[in-house]
């Protein structure tokens, strides 16, 4: 075995320290773990079962808010977004041209991801030393996991991070194992596509290089040989955004203060209940693996990095008042130490192993209508009531508002918008006399579900919320204006000469519950106010706001006129 898998009590301390100090020169030792066949076949079989999954339920209710605004973006290609990374973005526009535009083509590409997480925690498994048991039940973990099971089908950057960080950590484990270039490489790629995906992903490398150094304190020591071209490869990929991000004023860090003062419900019990459940009966799985690694002398030192990893980011994220699916791709890491453990545990015995494996996936599937589409929206309605009435367990009902629903956020979060669309369509038609016709909304969901569901003659929708701000025009057009809002009527009538009232959405367990239709006629200068300061929400600087100079500088630099 290679230094990093020793047994660091049987050597003597002058060893250990010859080891420590020498941890990035190791010589490539060959590997003892070797993929045959029976483990492909495995790792494919449960990478199908977690598509297959999905796919039942993976065109019910209707596309959610967040899949409806990245595929607006999608339309015109961009190196960044003043709220997000584009890789989403790029991704959508790669489901249209290969699927069409239907509901399932937006989502295979996002479940493929969802089965590779999968099955690169099966590897992980199997080269931490688990054979085809403990990839058995680090597979069956992350499959059955409600957390997992929620963020794995639909297009949103959430899937992508998962596969980017159990990559990451996957590369970096490799790398430790054989000394081999390939894995620097391999992760100079990741973190270059995670940035590109959400930025987080830089949190997770630091929490494992802070990790790195509390086990290894006084050895550490780098062969910086090593690091220009991975280095470079990292910068190839990732300079294109930096180089958007510095033409546009660095807008992430205006986006990431303007959500930092914005009121979020935070709870610790709740957070730490959540750190512990939300994974189903996997949590006997991943907090197995924690100690594992944490506590297995037979195993590498480095190891011990990974549950310092968790720790590090648990921590932050609660500082940050972070949501903690935004840490998801922590997991699989230990995933596949827990089915590793598990193995351990069960080898002597033949019945628990069936029992352990079987309970994973019941609980998976009692779970399954809370996470995943497969029920009509009334009979989630009644399933949840039931569940909530045997159990006491409410918490999938709880929104981020504080407040609480009949049905999770999310789904609630992809109905109605064909509903709206189709209201706003009659409105304007009867208001065509009227025209110019603008339809104005401070909700970026609105405003994408406009944009791909409406069919208006002149359609003009427009939006200064998150990166529709971009394409907002300085000033609003004269005419008649429909306001789509959740301002009451008082409010309104004080920003235009005439003002009415079309509709109040009074839809079911829909995000859209409670948003008036406004008619507006003769905006006023309160009204133009109100949007110029909706749009400088970003941005300080007419410079910025107006970026025809910082375009062509990012035009020349990389080569594409962005938008």
């Amino acid at each position: 075995m290679d230094i990093l898998s020793r047994n660091y009590f049987n050597v003597s301390n002058s060893e250990k320290l010859d080891e420590a100090k020498n941890i990035t020169r190791s010589k490539p030792i060959k590997s003892e773990f070797k993929l045959d066949r029976s483990i492909w076949l495995l790792l494919v079989f449960f990478g199908l079962l977690k598509f297959s999954i999905h796919l039942s339920g993976i065109s019910n209710y209707g596309l959610h808010a967040d899949e409806l605004y990245y595929i607006s973006l999608s339309e015109k290609f961009a190196w960044g977004f003043l709220d997000i990374s584009p890789f989403v973005t790029w991704i959508a526009k790669v489901s249209s041209t290969l699927f069409g535009s239907s509901i399932i083509a937006w989502r295979i590409i996002p479940c493929m991801f969802a089965s590779a997480t999968v099955m690169l925690t099966g590897l992980m498994a199997h080269y931490l030393g688990g054979k085809k048991l403990g990839i058995t039940i680090a597979c069956s973990a992350i499959i059955c996991s409600p957390a997992f099971l929620a963020t794995s089908y639909l297009l949103q950057p959430v899937v992508f991070d998962e596969f980017f960080w159990a990559l990451l950590a996957f590369s970096i484990l490799r790398y430790q194992q054989t000394q081999k270039m390939l894995f620097l490489y391999i992760t100079a790629l990741t973190l270059g596509f995670g940035m590109l995906n959400k930025y987080t992903i830089g949190m997770y490398l630091a929490a494992i290089l802070l990790g790195y150094f509390i086990v290894y304190t006084k050895n550490i020591k780098f062969n910086w040989r090593r690091l220009p071209g991975p280095l470079l490869l990292f910068i190839l990929v990732i300079i294109p955004n930096l180089v958007w991000q510095w033409a546009y004023g660095f807008p992430i860090f205006g986006y990431l203060k303007l959500v930092g003062t914005q009121a979020f419900s935070f709870d610790v019990l709740d957070y730490v209940f959540q750190l512990f459940f939300f994974h189903g009966a996997g949590v006997a799985v991943w907090t197995a693996g924690f100690l594992f690694l944490l506590m297995n002398k037979n195993g590498s030192k480095f190891n011990l990095v990974w549950p310092i990893t968790l720790v590090i980011l648990v921590i932050l994220l609660a500082f940050l008042k972070g949501k903690l699916y935004y840490g998801l791709g922590m997991f699989p890491i230990l995933f596949a130490a827990g089915g590793c453990c598990w193995e351990m545990i069960l080898s002597s015995k033949k019945q628990p192993k069936f029992i352990f494996v079987a309970t994973i996936y019941l609980f998976g599937l009692l779970c399954l209508p809370l996470v995943i589409p497969i029920l009509p929206i009334s009979i989630c309605r009644q399933y949840i009531k039931k569940m909530v009435s045997y159990t006491a367990f409410s918490r999938p009902l709880v929104w981020e508002d504080g407040t609480s629903g009949t049905i999770p956020q999310f789904f609630a979060d992809m109905s109605g918008w064909e509903i709206l669309s189709g209201d706003i369509n009659k409105v304007s038609g009867k208001e065509q006399n009227r025209k110019p016709i603008a339809v104005l909304t401070n909700s970026y969901a609105i405003a994408g579900a406009l944009k791909y569901y409406s069919k208006l003659l002149a359609p003009q929708v427009i939006s200064a919320n998150n990166s529709f701000m971009l394409e907002s025009p300085n000033n609003l057009p004269s005419g008649t204006i429909l306001y789509l809002s959740r301002d009451a009527k008082e409010m309104v009538a004080k920003m235009a000469r005439h003002v009415s009232l079309y509709k109040q959405l009074k839809l079911e367990n829909s995000h859209l519950r409670g948003v008036n239709i406004y008619i507006l006629s003769d905006v006023n200068e309160v009204f133009r106010k109100k949007y110029t300061q909706d749009r400088r929400q970003f941005f300080n600087s007419e410079e910025l706001i107006n970026p025809n100079k910082t375009s062509t500088l990012l035009s020349n630099l990389v080569g594409f006129k962005n938008r």
